[in-house]
């Protein structure tokens, strides 16, 4: 069971955000996903709390934030990032959140920045040291994270995943052939 994070995305691309429409300061979405059954279930993590890594060139680490202690959720943040004195400092970022995500997939609400959270200092001590070995890899580390059951999530884009799941179209023609058959099976079993 993990400690604090529950979940993580690790070195996402700032360029596949949609950061929404900033003239209105709204919509826009953080998504990442897990495979379930060869199937992207998609989560929208704009309402994680936790912290948050911003990376320049070459993997290098150029800022170190929080989120989720006042009104600022990890996407308002980020999005705030791309406008301040740091808009053009970095490209990738990763972030390590402490709310989980329900089975269908929503983000929980559950877990507060003032939430209690107790374990065994040695259960402190991998998640944090899963963090850093997961920020900076370094070459040296032979033994990987220690997460437990702490989800990785990638990051979701859309246009990449069009192609794997069906069409309506496709779907409909599935349906009609599936009743096709039925109809078929019922009318061979007539007896009269």
């Amino acid at each position: 069971m993990p400690l604090a994070v529950r979940n993580y995305g690790h070195f996402w691309s700032r360029k596949l955000v949609n950061w929404g429409d900033r003239g209105r300061n709204r919509g826009g979405d953080l998504l990442g996903y897990v495979t379930v059954n060869r199937r992207p279930r998609v989560t929208d993590f704009r309402e994680q709390i936790g912290i948050y890594v911003l990376f320049g060139e070459n993997r290098e680490v150029v800022y170190v934030g929080q989120t989720g202690s006042g009104n600022r959720k990890l996407f308002l943040r980020l999005r705030d990032h791309t406008k301040d004195h740091l808009r053009d400092r970095w490209e990738n970022f990763s972030w390590f959140g402490f709310g989980r995500v329900n089975q269908n997939g929503g983000l929980s609400t559950a877990q507060r920045p003032d939430s209690v959270v107790q374990a065994r200092s040695s259960a402190a001590l991998d998640e944090i040291e899963s963090v850093l070995l997961q920020l900076f890899e370094p070459r040296l580390n032979k033994q990987g994270s220690r997460w437990g059951n702490t989800q990785e999530y990638l990051q979701y884009v859309p246009a990449e995943h069009e192609a794997s799941e069906p069409s309506i179209d496709e779907k409909l023609a599935e349906l009609t052939e599936e009743v096709s058959n039925l109809r078929q099976s019922i009318e061979g079993n007539d007896i009269g």
